[in-house]
């Protein structure tokens, strides 16, 4: 796998990696390249070759007149080579949760590839995309805009079939005249989309204009001529309760969460679902079992100069390889431990699962693995490195 790299303080594989010195206002990386190159680095695309790098003879550089145009067409070049349904997902808000939650609640059904953390600028979408595998049978990615014509480009990369937008409110006005004109913008995501699902409980819109501008629209309302009704939403003080109407049938889920936010993200996840014909059953059980997504790559300093990495929040092996990576970034001394519950629903065999994940444990060099759960113990002579097995 080749890695894309826009940051130099990020390197973690030499070999593998492919340097883009991006250009910008307060920062210009072609001045890193030298470094990198001393680092083990060998690939860069550049719009000019330093004077201080013209002599490493083993470099290769790929001249480009924009780096991050190269970038951006390059991850579009990535994309066209998969056949996926793809969710993509705008809004002044709540873009992460609504990407975090669905990826909860589909990860039974479907191999996910989603948008880590909040990627979801010109550079950051590029390099979601850019995770996609043969593997994958959902994508979910996250699309924002700070100026008018990003969004056109963002589509174009990410090719949504199934579009939502979550929210319209004042993050970044900056840079729109007014907010019909961020509204236009934010919709240009949407222009070949099978369903663009829209919340109205949280975005002021007409939808008779909207109708005029997109193929097809799922509307969450109070009004009786939504395609998901809104009847109650009763909290309580661990949990709210929300009743709505969905093709003329009566449904409620309940989620153990109650601010107006968190409400508002989950009505427009079971908005989604509903459209993909996942049973309401099915939805309200998972509904129950949301988890907040503070819990992701949360960096903690420990006793002893240790350093802890929390990411409790799921557990699958494209986030641990991700978490193994962020990890490698630290890059401080001392033993390597892993703490790995069991990984469920990944669709693989046991065996195959476990010895990917021991393939992951080598490559990153962790030095201990700590295994809690039944799964993970039956896996013992799965791994190469120091390792312990504890049944939940």
């Amino acid at each position: 796998m080749i890695y894309l790299l826009i940051d130099s303080r990020q390197l973690t594989e030499p070999i593998n990696t492919m340097f883009f010195a991006l250009t910008s206002k307060r920062n210009n990386a072609h001045q890193y390249i030298f470094n990198l190159y001393q680092s083990g680095v060998r690939t860069f695309l550049v719009n000019h070759i330093p004077e201080n790098c013209i002599h490493l003879t083993e470099a290769c550089f790929i001249i480009v007149e924009d780096t991050l145009a190269a970038l951006q067409k390059l991850a579009t070049y990535h994309r066209n080579k998969f056949q996926i349904k793809t969710i993509g997902i705008t809004g002044s808000n709540g873009k992460t949760i609504v990407k975090e939650w669905l990826y909860q609640l589909l990860k039974s059904d479907f191999t996910i590839c989603r948008s880590p953390k909040s990627y979801n600028s010109q550079i950051g979408v590029p390099l979601s995309v850019w995770q996609l595998n043969s593997e994958h049978t959902l994508a979910i990615f996250e699309a924002g805009i700070s100026e008018v014509g990003e969004m056109k480009i963002l589509e174009n990369i990410i090719k949504p079939s199934i579009g939502i937008l979550t929210s319209l409110g004042t993050a970044h006005d900056e840079g729109f005249t007014n907010i019909e004109l961020k509204l236009k913008e934010k919709l240009e995501l949407f222009k070949h989309c099978d369903i663009t699902i829209i919340n109205t409980l949280s975005v002021t819109i007409d939808s008779n204009k909207i109708e005029n501008t997109l193929k097809n629209i799922f509307i969450i309302s109070e009004n009786k001529n939504a395609n998901l009704q809104i009847l109650e939403i009763n909290s309580d003080l661990h949990a709210t309760l929300i009743k709505a109407i969905y093709n003329k049938k009566e449904c409620s889920i309940t989620i153990p969460f109650t601010d107006k936010a968190s409400i508002y993200n989950a009505i427009t996840c079971w908005a989604t679902l509903l459209y993909m014909k996942v049973s309401n059953e099915i939805i309200e059980s998972r509904m129950k079992a949301l988890q907040s997504v503070e819990m992701r790559l949360e960096l903690k300093l420990a006793n002893n100069n240790c350093i802890l990495i929390n990411d409790f929040y799921n557990s699958d092996i494209n986030s641990l390889e991700i978490a193994l990576h962020y990890q490698k970034q630290q890059q401080r001394g001392g033993k390597k431990i892993i703490v790995l519950s069991d990984i469920e629903q990944s669709g693989k065999p046991v065996n195959q699962l476990y010895q990917e994940v021991s393939a992951l444990l080598n490559y990153f060099k962790i030095d201990i693995l700590i295994g809690i759960g039944l799964g993970i113990s039956n896996q013992k002579n799965s791994f190469d490195c120091e390792s312990y097995f504890f049944n939940n």
